[in-house]
């Protein structure tokens, strides 16, 4: 019955092809060929009074190519030429586009490229995704994509084409020396209908508004989206893609302006890429933008630095600080975060899962002194505790604190050369001490006893963490779905945004990346959604990370999400795979 359907449907494509044929017999025009895609995929066309088309209005493919044009299939100022004969390779490239696979094409083409000198280099990624999608693209235009699209190959590309509707996925795994990269894109998209100009992102409220206020001066429309921590600036929005990009042309290149996507229609699109990591030698370490010396850098930008295999954004941030609880190689570098959820492991491969509040504290054979505070100016009677790590400077300390050093076992008084510098020695830990601090550090000095820094976890299930970081919330505990929300907002939880999770099904770690605001590529998820998709990907442990804008994966040298906005966005940490280098982390603490 399936393949008496198909033929009947091949039947049907054939006739409405014949009816729009202007060609000779065995040619098929450019102009046919996007009037097939669109109409196949049944992609909502441009009526707007916008004119962009290089053809005249009553040339019988005008709808078509305006419609590609107000979407961007036809890039702005490109000569479409519609009435010359289309290759194989050409009506690919424009169906992957028109399906809005355009990103997956150039990470396969990163992944598995293909080669070939007959093919202009900007179309090749479309060959490469169309040997890995499924359902795979028709075999002739795999194998012989030069030659000019005849007659039955339209027929089999819309036949095709229809399939995808239906069900299109790529599912996919790669393997390196220390991680596996699975991809995962599923869904033919929905087309935008509205764009921005993505200008910038600040997580001062008024400095943003101060940019909105130029690029009002200049005759554009600008407006702010806060998203509860940074604050960004578009102008628009357009109704097409070409009067996006004619904007975006009379912008200053330093700007680093990016035309995005700016509606937010139901799409069921969805790309997500996964980290895995399993056993002793393979778990990640976790490097700081200011061990590298800046206080925030690109993932990117910090992965070429470190020669890492593979990089994935950790927990929340807010100005150049983390969010909660960071600790690396036993070095606490973030106070915890109310009791938000957290995740830690050791370099031996052992993870945990749990509360991530915590104290730190000093402690020999007869007392303990607390912490009170990490790489900041402590209180009266305080200690603070300073690492080269989170930052190689410190702000100016009152006139009544004492600095110390701390390594080895033991605490000496520091030089006044590092208080008139303000200067955290490399590999060594700075303690500034006021008040009582002064008197329990004289204590230990005298005592001339053995000196350690603990880590004290409210919760025991977080013991044995050399290194953690605290997200929240938890989305799954041993199997069972988690309903706190750790003080989180109902827009952060139930609104579709990218999503960064990481999460073990008991022997695996997953670290993974949902891209998101982007109709055409990846519709995002809620926290809810992000659950589901862990529990089907066979995970019992899920924590939530850091997302938005901030999410972002990078394996092998490569960006493989599509980050929102177009930009990377600077991170004060990230956690790093097989680094060559840690990048000034210092030595574990005893």
């Amino acid at each position: 019955m399936r393949r008496k359907t198909t033929s009947l449907l091949l039947i049907g494509l054939l006739f409405l092809i014949s009816c729009v044929n202007l060609q000779p017999a065995s040619a098929v025009s450019r102009g046919e060929m996007a009037e097939v895609i669109i109409k196949t995929l049944d992609l909502p066309r441009w009526t707007g009074q916008d004119r962009f088309s290089d053809v005249p209005t009553d040339h019988p493919f005008f709808s078509a190519i305006e419609t590609a044009r107000a979407y961007g299939i036809i890039f702005p100022g490109e000569k479409f030429h519609p009435d010359l004969e289309a290759t194989r390779i050409e009506a690919l490239h424009f169906a992957f586009k028109a399906m809005g696979w355009s990103h997956e094409a150039e990470i396969a083409q990163f992944l598995a490229p293909q080669e070939n000198e007959d093919i202009p280099p900007f179309m090749l990624p479309s060959l490469s995704l169309g040997a890995l999608c499924s359902p795979l693209a028709p075999q002739p235009f795999i194998n012989f994509p030069r030659q000019n699209l005849e007659r039955e190959d339209l027929a089999e590309l819309a036949n095709w084409l229809y399939s995808c509707r239906r069900s299109m996925i790529w599912d996919q795994t790669f393997y390196g020396e220390h991680t596996s990269l699975r991809i995962h894109r599923e869904k033919v998209g929905t087309p935008p209908i509205s764009w921005a100009i993505f200008i910038t992102e600040t997580p001062d409220a008024t400095a943003a508004q101060k940019i909105e206020a130029e690029l009002s001066q200049k005759g554009l429309s600008a407006f702010i989206i806060n998203s509860e921590t940074t604050y960004t600036v578009y102008t628009g929005p357009y109704s097409n893609f070409v009067k996006a990009w004619e904007i975006f042309e009379t912008l200053p290149t330093e700007l680093g302006a990016k035309i995005v996507p700016h509606s937010q229609q139901k799409s069921e699109a969805l790309f997500w890429a996964a980290l895995q990591t399993e056993g002793i030698q393979k778990t990640p370490t976790i490097i700081t933008a200011p061990s590298l010396g800046q206080p925030l850098l690109p993932l990117k930008h910090m992965t070429d630095k470190t020669r890492a295999e593979a990089a994935i954004n950790g927990g929340f941030f807010s100005s150049r600080k983390p969010i909660g609880t960071l600790i690396v190689r036993g070095i606490p570098l973030s106070p915890s975060y109310a009791q938000r959820s957290a995740m830690g492991w050791t370099e031996e491969g052992a993870t945990f899962w749990g509360n991530g509040e915590f104290r730190a504290l000093l402690r020999d054979e007869y007392r303990i002194a607390p912490i009170t505070d990490l790489n900041s100016v402590p209180p009266e009677n305080g200690l603070g505790l300073f690492s080269s790590i989170a930052g190689q400077f410190f702000k100016p300390l009152p006139l009544d604190s004492v600095l110390y050093l701390f390594g080895n076992d033991s605490i000496s008084e520091a030089g006044s050369l590092i208080r008139s510098q303000r200067a955290v020695p490399d590999n060594s830990l700075l303690l500034a001490a006021r008040g009582i601090g002064i008197d329990m550090i004289k204590s230990f000095i005298s005592e001339g006893k053995t000196i350690s820094m603990e880590i004290e976890w409210r919760d025991p299930s977080m013991d044995g963490s050399s290194y953690a970081l605290q997200g929240g919330p938890m989305l799954l505990k041993d199997g069972q779905l988690q309903t706190r929300n750790e003080g989180f907002s109902q827009k952060l939880r139930e609104e579709k945004h990218p999503r960064t999770i990481v999460g073990t099904d008991g022997q695996k770690v997953w670290w993974i990346v949902i891209d998101g605001r982007n109709p055409w590529h990846s519709g995002g998820a809620t926290l809810l959604e992000a659950a589901r998709l862990a529990n089907d990907l066979g995970l019992s442990t899920v924590l939530n990370l850091d997302g938005g804008g901030s999410s972002e994966l990078v394996w092998k040298g490569q960006i493989i999400n599509a980050i929102p906005g177009g930009r990377e966005r600077p991170l004060p940490y990230g956690i790093f795979f097989a680094p060559s280098t840690t990048g000034g982390e210092g030595s574990p603490v005893s």
